[in-house]
């Protein structure tokens, strides 16, 4: 049966810039980094090693989805993390091509103004952009793979692209 495996990747976006201050800001040249700076989390049965880690090393089934998001630790509400795009740098070709999705699901928010909301706080629904990168894994094999993204800052009414990045984890599919 297919699954689906989302992961979700936290960026450590303040310590980032603090350590390449002056990233790439060509976006086919990104700044290769360190895998300290982002945290993969994926449901425990899909893991084969680096839960939590800049490692994560997925284990899937030919014919299952793999999806991924990134946020920034800040939950992009001060620099931004941002998927840029996952290419194959070595091993087996084991997905099909990497796509961006946008839809806008219906997500739970609580109910109230803005400022501080009254706990326990009741939802209410409302649609929210939702992207991700997507990619059918569609042979047996292990690929190491890059991660490409981008870091911006939005402040007084202007959106900044801070720079590039990139950095390898892994996908090993049975």
């Amino acid at each position: 049966m297919s699954e689906i495996i989302d992961v979700i990747i936290n960026v450590d976006t303040d310590n980032l810039m603090k350590a390449y201050p002056n990233p790439s800001t060509n976006p086919s040249a990104p700044t290769a980094v360190g895998h300290n700076f982002a945290y993969m989390i994926a449901p425990t049965a899909y893991v084969k090693s680096g839960q939590a880690t800049g490692d994560l090393s997925l284990s899937a089934d030919v014919g299952d989805t793999i999806r991924w998001r990134m946020n920034s630790m800040s939950g992009n509400t001060s620099y931004s993390a941002d998927l840029m795009n996952l290419q194959r740098f070595s091993g087996s070709q084991v997905t099909s091509a990497v796509e961006g999705r946008l839809s806008e699901p219906q997500t739970p928010i609580p109910e109230g103004a803005l400022g501080n909301i009254l706990l326990p706080p009741t939802y209410i629904c409302t649609p929210q952009y939702d992207f991700y990168l997507s990619a059918d894994v569609v042979t047996s094999g292990t690929e190491n793979y890059n991660v490409s993204f981008a870091v911006l800052y939005y402040h007084s009414g202007s959106l900044n692209t801070l720079g590039y990045f990139v950095w390898d984890p892994t996908i090993t599919a049975s």
